[in-house]
């Protein structure tokens, strides 16, 4: 009975540490080398990738049919999963420590190009991703080469998607309705096929945040853009994760949207601040993009006097987006922009990034 007892336990310990090995060797680190993150992340030295800057992403090449991971948020962070470039679902991370799904039951024997992508923004909920488990018979890839263009974009609500999934101006803004990959900047980045990052924050300006009760703000966009993480002033960025091309900045509604207004002077020097960081940064080859708000006067005025006494031959702007959309159909949530004003931004901006890229138009719908 005893030598029965003896193989007993011996076979069923060989059962378990093989069914063991087998999870263990579907449990990948979230730093593993075939997923490609996009944007600015914070590693720590288990492994864990945290980031909360919205529009951040990362895409990684799946064979087989499932991968899920396993993840914490600060608060509530909504995201896309796109599946070869269409969008498979959204899902929401809430909880301090929760094991997501990505994608299951892919059809098709072949692999797929998996992007996940954070469609709210840091204000609402910081992410840490800690690992992913493979299903059966599934694996990562090597990641294919990433594109050759990349786009930086700065701005504020209209750039980080505020209400863009919204059906009225009249409907009240939540999280929900807030959605990255429709607004002007992801639109232009598909268009040009290009990578981005979107260091934006809704209701900050260049010197003055909406709603402020001074002409200049104590903490804007000027100070937001030098950080790590959108929700954490204390992580300061090395601008070492990626180098654009282009850098598209995109403020001024907020600074000028309610009184009191900044003065030229204020606004330039908070202005002037920001592209003196992008040239320290980046150097001063890499192009950056003026656009004009909607409010046209002062801040056009503003804007151009102060990149034309700059000086600086690859600083340039835009005319005024006044006009460019309509106040009724085109506007999503809380009176921003939906899919159709994003769209309309898009398509005003596609013919200057082309003419200061040297960028190709090219036979492709806008969307």
């Amino acid at each position: 009975m005893g030598k029965i007892t003896t193989i007993l336990f011996f076979f069923l310990g060989c059962v378990y540490h093989s069914f063991s090995q087998g999870r263990a060797d579907r449990q990948l680190p979230a730093n593993v080398s075939n997923v490609s993150y996009v944007g600015r992340t914070v590693t720590n030295a288990a492994g864990e990738v945290t980031f909360d800057w919205v529009g951040t992403y990362f895409e990684f090449v799946l064979a087989g049919q499932s991968v899920a991971m396993r993840a914490s948020d600060t608060g509530e962070s909504y995201y896309n999963v796109f599946v070869d470039g269409s969008l498979e679902k959204t899902f929401v991370i809430d909880s301090k420590d929760t094991v997501i799904t990505i994608v299951s039951n892919l059809k098709g024997n072949r692999p797929h190009q998996v992007r996940v992508q954070k469609r709210s923004e840091g204000e609402f909920g910081c992410t840490t991703i800690k690992g992913f488990v493979l299903g059966n018979k599934s694996s990562l890839e090597v990641a294919p080469p990433r594109p050759s263009r990349f786009i930086e974009f700065i701005g504020d609500s209209f750039t980080v998607g505020y209400g863009a999934d919204g059906t009225s101006r009249d409907q009240d803004f939540s999280v929900a309705t807030e959605n990255a990959d429709k607004t002007y900047a992801c639109i232009l980045a598909r268009y040009f096929q290009t990578d981005y990052a979107l260091i934006a924050h809704s209701g900050r300006g260049a010197a003055r945040n909406y709603g402020d009760s001074l002409t200049c703000s104590r903490y804007t966009m000027k100070d937001a853009m030098l950080n790590s993480l959108n929700s954490d002033s204390s992580t300061r960025y090395k601008f070492d994760k990626y180098k654009p091309d282009l850098v598209i900045i995109n403020l001024g509604s907020n600074d000028f949207s309610t009184k009191p207004t900044p003065s030229q002077t204020e606004f330039e020097t908070a202005y002037r601040r920001i592209v003196r960081q992008l040239r320290k940064a980046y150097g001063p080859e890499v192009k950056i993009l003026c656009v004009v708000s909607r409010l046209a006067d002062p801040v056009e005025r503003y804007i151009v006097e102060f990149v034309e006494r700059s000086g600086d031959i690859n600083l340039h702007y835009t005319a005024s987006l006044k006009g460019v959309m309509n106040d009724d159909s085109d506007m999503g949530a809380a009176w921003h922009p939906g899919v159709h004003g994003q769209q309309k931004m898009a398509a005003f901006l596609v013919p200057y990034v082309a003419t200061v890229m040297d960028w190709s138009l090219e036979d492709r719908v806008i969307k």
